[in-house]
């Protein structure tokens, strides 16, 4: 295109200066001068995007503080403490709400509360699936180990940076102070006095109040109340069953959803061996063969008392003022039997 040619008459000094820097500037391939019509408009879209982000960012912690605050909003008529759980599997996400019987079941409910609340079974996984119940517990990372051809998982009592940041809180030095078992988890909670059974409650939560040191610490969803639900039969090389002693403590709030999350994870296919028997891990568990993890677990609407008085006093303090370990001597409730 033929550029226009201006004569003296028709341009300005200021303008046939401009004209000449910009062709100046063409010639060596730099970006010409912006006049003050650009620049200002240049200016107004930077205005504009600025603007832009700083809504965008409000909107987006708007959202992070709003949820959180809905929900416990939905649960504030309720009763009970709600628990939340999160699971994940398959690269889906299925959800399952529990009451949980605070008022009638306070050792349970208050280790599994103080456990949710410190992110204990974040990340970790479903360790055993047998006879129609969904267990969950400290257990994580399942690795399978090809010499002996046996699974195995890490528990939360072996991360010691997670050991670390609320043993000094929570519990008495006196139960870690041993260099070689400087474990706060294996502890025995009693059982409550309460009576419900499994057969009342649709897929009941429930607590294992055994004997074993990680009792406290593993939970199961029964959901099918004509299965055996107390027994773990063992795996090759081991010859007694293990007996557990559980205890009812939550309901589903909404028992359709809940059925829904665990007829998918009990219809997931368990670990076998290569003859097609079954494979176990730490002697007694089986768990699906495509990993379930438990995202989270989240607490809503549960006893102020409680809340305040685990970070006045610790945990460990609250529980035996209940009466809740299976001693009220100190330093004898952490057993150092394992599975």
């Amino acid at each position: 295109m033929k550029k226009k040619k201006f004569t003296k008459s028709e341009l300005t000094a200021r303008e046939r200066k401009r004209l000449r820097e910009a062709r100046n500037a063409e010639s060596r391939g730099a970006a010409p001068e912006m006049t003050e019509e650009e620049y200002a408009e240049k200016r107004r879209r930077v205005h504009v995007f600025a603007v832009a982000a700083i809504v965008a960012a409000v909107m987006i912690i708007a959202v992070g503080i709003t949820v959180p605050c809905v929900m416990a909003a939905n649960y504030m008529f309720e009763r009970n403490p709600i628990a939340v759980f999160t699971f994940v599997s398959g690269g889906e996400k299925y959800k399952a709400e529990y009451e949980i019987y605070a008022a009638d079941c306070p050792n349970a409910a208050n280790n599994f509360m103080y456990l949710a609340s410190i992110g204990f079974f974040d990340g970790n996984i479903v360790f055993d699936t047998q006879n129609s119940q969904v267990r969950f517990g400290g257990y994580y990372d399942p690795t399978y180990d090809d010499e002996s051809g046996e699974w195995d998982y890490k528990h939360r009592s072996d991360d010691l940076a997670f050991v670390d940041g609320i043993k000094e809180r929570d519990f008495a030095p006196a139960h870690y102070s041993d260099p070689d078992d400087p474990d706060v988890f294996k502890y025995t909670v009693k059982k409550d006095e309460a009576a419900f059974t499994t057969a009342n409650i649709p897929l009941a939560l429930c607590a294992n109040v055994s004997g074993s040191s990680a009792s406290a610490t593993e939970f199961q969803f029964c959901c099918d109340p004509t299965a055996d639900a107390v027994t773990l039969m063992p795996g090759t090389g081991t010859s007694s069953v293990r007996t557990l002693n559980l205890e009812v403590f939550a309901a589903p709030l909404h028992e359709e959803k809940a059925r829904e999350t665990f007829e998918y994870i009990l219809g997931l296919g368990q670990y076998t061996a290569d003859d097609g028997s079954p494979q176990y891990a730490r002697k007694y568990f089986r768990a699906p063969e495509q990993t379930v993890i438990v995202e989270s677990v989240r607490i809503y609407n549960y006893d102020a008392l409680w809340l305040d008085s685990k970070y006045e006093y610790g945990f460990e303090s609250y529980m035996l003022e209940l009466g809740a370990f299976t001693t009220s001597q100190p330093g004898q409730q952490w057993s150092r039997s394992y599975i």
